[in-house]
């Protein structure tokens, strides 16, 4: 398990606890296809039906208090506010994972890649750029993380912390689309699919295409195929009139989707599959009796969808090759050659947002404490103003608004440089110095005598707290 702040996560909790003051941890638990082969990767995802139900129970486990997922064909992440240790708030998760998936904790906990706060952001946002996806630069990952937002909005289960994330982390995504050339060209799964395809034979031009399934991928399959010069393509989808419109635009045959195994399957060189079943739709049994009508004619099947629909069990018949998507990688990697240049261009506006995340993450710890220093001097002023009112009557309003403006003035004043010193704590942590802010909110609670827990912000004022953090944020850019 790659724990990037395991350690550290775990004293800054000890240290919270014993201090008074809250922990919150940013977390990311998962696996993506870098350290997780496609078998474990088809277990663990999870399809947008079961979404909503697996969001509710990440966010009722104890101690988390936000949650959003992120499934697609290369990853599955699972990002999380806790205010427990990393190694309780990894474990929770991975436990949760566990039985959600129906998977033994022992498969797939060795493979899972762990970041917390400032790293975790860094990484969905380096996700949300394409920077690390299969496909170098590939464009559809951002709509996945935009779906990944709403679907944890849509249930209630990302609160300030993860909307800023993801919400900063899309628009990361948007400048790596528009300032580099990251994108350009629209390489993608499906572009690598038919690349293979074309190696497979000397004529692809003459190739008879099958492609199973009418979804976004199989759109981008079928583009790329009209730009290669295949003539002979069919396309087979649960629902026909999708079957039939991608056909029209491809100039080639629409036919349903039972037909595509019993004659489709007969007649085809290349399958190229990508349909959102939840299990495999093609495997040998099926397919074993449709070879002795090919007559020995070769076979080959490209699966990039995720669940894979076609069991690998294909591979042990005669002339049926078999690829999925971790077998496109050398593919897409000689894709990635040419992009090296765009790539650090992305790299560096990234860490450049990550920065400007981790300052605005940072003021989280002192925006409270400043917040309760307001309210706590607040409350002496008025106080006093009360103890000694019943010896100013003969004072005109005028005179009373003098004196409340005072000792309004005093209190500011008295608060100024401890304020100062815990925005300044803040913003330097958020860019890379360790340790000082917790040091400092401890010194300023005990030297003043503060509660614990954040007060009512509007005993000074509405929005204070937000107030607060905001103008900690104009600090930090200057």
């Amino acid at each position: 398990m790659n724990d990037s702040r395991g350690a550290t996560a775990r004293s800054d909790a000890s240290t919270a606890k014993e201090l008074g003051v809250k922990f919150v941890l940013l977390a990311l638990v998962g696996v993506s296809h870098h350290n997780a082969p496609i078998d474990v990767r088809e277990r663990l995802s999870c399809p947008p039906h079961a979404l909503p139900d697996f969001l509710d129970s990440i966010a009722s486990m104890p101690g988390i208090s936000e949650a959003a997922v992120l499934s697609t064909c290369n990853r599955m992440e699972v990002y999380v506010v806790s205010d427990l240790p990393a190694d309780e708030t990894v474990a929770s998760v991975t436990r949760r994972l566990a039985a959600a998936h129906d998977i033994p904790e022992e498969v797939f906990a060795p493979l899972l890649t762990c970041q917390f706060d400032q790293d975790c952001a860094a990484h969905l946002f380096r996700v949300a750029s394409g920077l690390d996806s299969l496909v170098l630069g590939e464009s559809q990952i951002l709509g996945q993380v935009r779906f990944a937002l709403r679907a944890a909005q849509a249930r209630q289960t990302a609160g300030k912390i993860l909307n800023k994330l993801f919400e900063q982390a899309i628009a990361t995504g948007k400048r790596a689309q528009t300032e580099t050339g990251l994108g350009r060209g629209g390489f993608s799964i499906g572009h690598a699919a038919v690349d293979l395809a074309s190696r497979i034979f000397d004529d692809f031009a003459q190739a008879r295409i099958l492609i199973l399934g009418a979804g976004k991928m199989s759109e981008v399959t079928a583009r790329h195929l009209v730009s290669s010069g295949v003539k002979f393509v069919v396309v087979a989808n649960r629902t026909f009139d999708r079957a039939l419109v991608m056909a029209e635009r491809l100039g080639g045959t629409a036919i349903h989707f039972d037909e595509a195994f019993r004659t489709g399957l007969v007649q085809a060189d290349i399958v190229i599959s990508s349909t959102a079943a939840p299990h495999a739709i093609l495997h040998r049994d099926l397919l074993q009796p449709l070879l002795r009508q090919r007559r020995g004619r070769p076979l080959f099947l490209i699966d990039i969808a995720l669940p894979r629909d076609i069991d690998p069990d294909v591979n042990e018949l005669d002339n049926v090759f078999l690829y999925n998507i971790d077998d496109l990688q050398s593919y897409v990697q000689e894709y990635a050659l040419g992009r090296a240049s765009e790539a650090g261009r992305a790299a560096a506006l990234v860490a450049e947002e990550a920065a400007r995340f981790g300052v605005w993450y940072r003021t989280l710890e002192a925006a409270p404490v400043i917040n309760a220093l307001r309210v706590h001097l607040e409350g002496i002023r008025q106080d006093y103003m009360t103890i000694f009112s019943s010896r100013l009557t003969e004072l005109s309003d005028r005179d009373r608004q003098i004196l409340d403006a005072l000792s309004r003035a005093m209190m500011d004043q008295v608060a100024r440089e401890p304020i100062a010193r815990l925005k300044e704590a803040a913003v330097q942590s958020g860019v890379g110095a360790a340790g000082d802010t917790v040091d400092l909110i401890t010194a300023v609670r005990e030297l003043f005598g503060l509660e614990a827990t954040a007060p009512d912000p509007s005993a000074v004022g509405p929005n204070a707290r937000g107030r607060e953090a905001r103008e900690i944020e104009l600090e930090a850019k200057g």
